[in-house]
C-alpha cells in the first residue's frame, strides 16, 4: 500500500444524536418486546427537552410512547441545570402505521421475509486490534466512551473524539494525533490535564500490546482537549440531535465506504441493519479464519425480493482467491432477511445496547460472555474454521 493517512471520530452517549438514537432503538425494543414480528422504522429528533416521534410502525404490541422515552433520560447523567430529567421532558408522537404498499413486499404469506427497501451495505474487519476494528476507530471509540463515562468526574456526557492514524508504505499504523472534546464542570486546565492523564496512563483500558505498539514510541501522538476552551452546556440544549446523522462514525469511519441507510429505529427486515450486521459477521469470520489480514464486505438488494442483487468481497493480503471465497459464503450463508434474522435472532429486543455503546468491536474472549454473545450475534467467528477448511481444500 501507498503512505496514506486514515481519520476517525467518536461521539460519546450523551451527544444528541445519539440520543436520538437511543429513543429510536428503545421504541424500537418496546415493541419487539410485545411482538418479535414488529416491522418498524423510527426517526426522533430531540432539541432542548423536547423529544419528536416519527416514522412508521407494523405491530401486534402496543407501548408507552412517553414511558419509553423517559426510561432513556433517566439513563443521561447530564448536569442538572439542562434540565433534561425524565421529568422534564415533552413528547410529541407523529409514528403512523407501515405503509401496506411496503408491507406486502415485505411479509410473504409464508412467513419468509423480503427486503423493506432497497439498499446497499458494506462492513469491514481487520487483524489490526483485538476486536477486529481498524486502528483509528478502535481509539477514538475506547477514548470517547471513556471519557463520556466520566460524569462523577464532571466530564460528559456529551463528547466527541477525533484520532488520526498515519499509514506507511508497508501498512503500519500509529497514532499522529488525538483530539477531544467534552462537556467539563471543573477547572478547564485540570480536566485538560486529567483527560491527557488517561490516555498517556492507559486508563482507558487498552490491551497492553495496542498501547505499546502505537502509543508509546519515540514521537508520541498530540493530544489536544478542548481547543475551544469550556464546554459547559452540551447534549440538546446547545445542539439539535436527529436519526441516523452518525452513520460513519456508527460504522468504520475513514477506512470504508458505508451503505446509504442509517442503521438505527430499524428492524432487521430493513436491510440498511440486517445485511449491515451480515457484511461485518462475514468480514469478521474470513479475517478470524487467516485468510485475509482485512476484509470488506459488500451486499446490495431489491425491495421485495429475498437475495442480494450484488455480492462483493474485497481482501488485502490474501492467500486465496476471492471467487472462492464468495462461492462458500453462498453456499453456507443465507443472505435474505428471512436468514439474517433467523441467524442474529432479529426479533430479541437489543437494539438500545448498539445506540449506547456501538454496533461492532467484541473481541473473541468478550464474545464468550453468553450475555454479549446475544447482543452482538454477528460479532461472533464461529464460521472461521469451516471457512478455512473449505479454502484449504481448493489449494
Amino acid at each position: 500500500m501507498n503512505k496514506k493517512t486514515v481519520v476517525c471520530e467518536y461521539v460519546g452517549f450523551g451527544h444528541p444524536d445519539v440520543v436520538a438514537d437511543m429513543i429510536s432503538d428503545a421504541v424500537l425494543d418496546e415493541f419487539l418486546k410485545k411482538d418479535p414480528k414488529t416491522r418498524a422504522g423510527i426517526e426522533v429528533m430531540v432539541k432542548d427537552n423536547i423529544v419528536v416521534l416519527g416514522g412508521e410502525v407494523k405491530s401486534q404490541g402496543r407501548i408507552d410512547y412517553d414511558s419509553t422515552v423517559r426510561r432513556v433520560f433517566e439513563s443521561l447523567p447530564y448536569p442538572i441545570n439542562h434540565h433534561l430529567t425524565a421529568d422534564k421532558i415533552k413528547v410529541i408522537n407523529l409514528i403512523g402505521k407501515q405503509s401496506p404498499e411496503i408491507s406486502r413486499g415485505v411479509d410473504k404469506e409464508d412467513g419468509s421475509v423480503n427486503a423493506g427497501d432497497q439498499g446497499w451495505v458494506c462492513a469491514m474487519a481487520t487483524n489490526e486490534t483485538e476486536d477486529y476494528l481498524p486502528l483509528g476507530v478502535h481509539v477514538a471509540k475506547k477514548i470517547c466512551q471513556y471519557v463520556a463515562s466520566q460524569t462523577e468526574l464532571g466530564l460528559g456526557p456529551d463528547c466527541k473524539s477525533q484520532v488520526i492514524i498515519d499509514y506507511d508504505k508497508e501498512g503500519h499504523g500509529r497514532i499522529n494525533f488525538i483530539l477531544v472534546s467534552t462537556m467539563q464542570q471543573g477547572n478547564l486546565e485540570n480536566d485538560r490535564q486529567a483527560i491527557i492523564s488517561m490516555i498517556q496512563d492507559n486508563k482507558i483500558g487498552f490491551s497492553d500490546n495496542i498501547f505499546s505498539k502505537y502509543f508509546l514510541c519515540d514521537d508520541e501522538p498530540k493530544i489536544i482537549v478542548n481547543p475551544n476552551g469550556e464546554w459547559r452546556i452540551g447534549g440538546s440544549v446547545s445542539d439539535c440531535g436527529i436519526t441516523g446523522r452518525k452513520i460513519v462514525v456508527n460504522q468504520f469511519g475513514g477506512y470504508c465506504p458505508v451503505g446509504g441507510g442509517n442503521l438505527h429505529g430499524k428492524c432487521m427486515s430493513k436491510v440498511d441493519r440486517s445485511a449491515a450486521y451480515m457484511c461485518r459477521y462475514l468480514a469478521k469470520n474470513i479475517v478470524a479464519a487467516g485468510v485475509a489480514s482485512t476484509a470488506i464486505i459488500e451486499l446490495s438488494y431489491i425491495i421485495g425480493e429475498p437475495q442480494p442483487s450484488s455480492i462483493n468481497v474485497e481482501l488485502t493480503d490474501n492467500l486465496y482467491e476471492v471467487d472462492d471465497v464468495i462461492e462458500w459464503i453462498k453456499a453456507n450463508v443465507d443472505l435474505s432477511p428471512s436468514g439474517i434474522i433467523k441467524r442474529f435472532d432479529g426479533g430479541y429486543p437489543r437494539y438500545f445496547n448498539t445506540a449506547r455503546f456501538g454496533h461492532y468491536g467484541k473481541s473473541d474472549k468478550e464474545m464468550q460472555d453468553e450475555q454479549t454473545a446475544r447482543l452482538y450475534p454477528w460479532e461472533k467467528t464461529d464460521l472461521a474454521s469451516g471457512l478455512f477448511h473449505f479454502l484449504s481444500t481448493k489449494k
